[in-house]
């Protein structure tokens, strides 16, 4: 009798940690941050920098700097249930040009390519790390 019951409590435990570890129940509960400097790439797009947030609910918001940070345009957009996304992008002040940043969020990175923007920087695809640490509130 006592095996049985080690048994079936054996069977409940593995079974308890499959449900946590299935893909329908791993649901976001805090924010991501994905971050990164790219180098200058040949052909003209200077290197930029990457700060783009997954929050809980899908949705995407962030920045992409350039020219040392003379530059901004803000980011916002939506990560769809195949993890495919579309952000739009807004120069902030300069031209105020605007751009797509379309991509795929996957693991440890987002990968971006930017259309639209008319610079050398157009069709460029980046993979940008996802940093475990930093949204935890308390910065400096």
């Amino acid at each position: 009798m006592p095996s049985r019951i080690f048994s079936a409590t054996t069977v409940a435990v593995v079974l308890s940690t499959a449900a946590l570890l299935s893909p329908a129940s791993a649901q976001q509960k805090k924010p991501m941050f994905y971050a990164f400097h790219s180098s200058p790439v040949v052909g003209g797009c200077p290197g930029l920098d990457w700060h783009i947030t997954l929050e809980p609910d899908n949705s995407l918001q962030g920045f992409v700097a350039w020219d040392r940070g003379q530059h901004m345009a803000r980011l916002d957009g939506k990560l769809n249930k195949d993890r495919s996304f579309t952000m739009d992008a807004q120069e902030v002040g300069g031209k105020e040009r605007k751009a797509v940043v379309k991509g795929t969020a996957g693991g440890q990175y987002v990968n971006v390519q930017i259309s639209g923007s008319g610079t050398a920087c157009d069709d460029v695809n980046l993979a940008i790390p996802r940093l475990d640490a930093g949204l935890a509130g308390g910065g400096g």
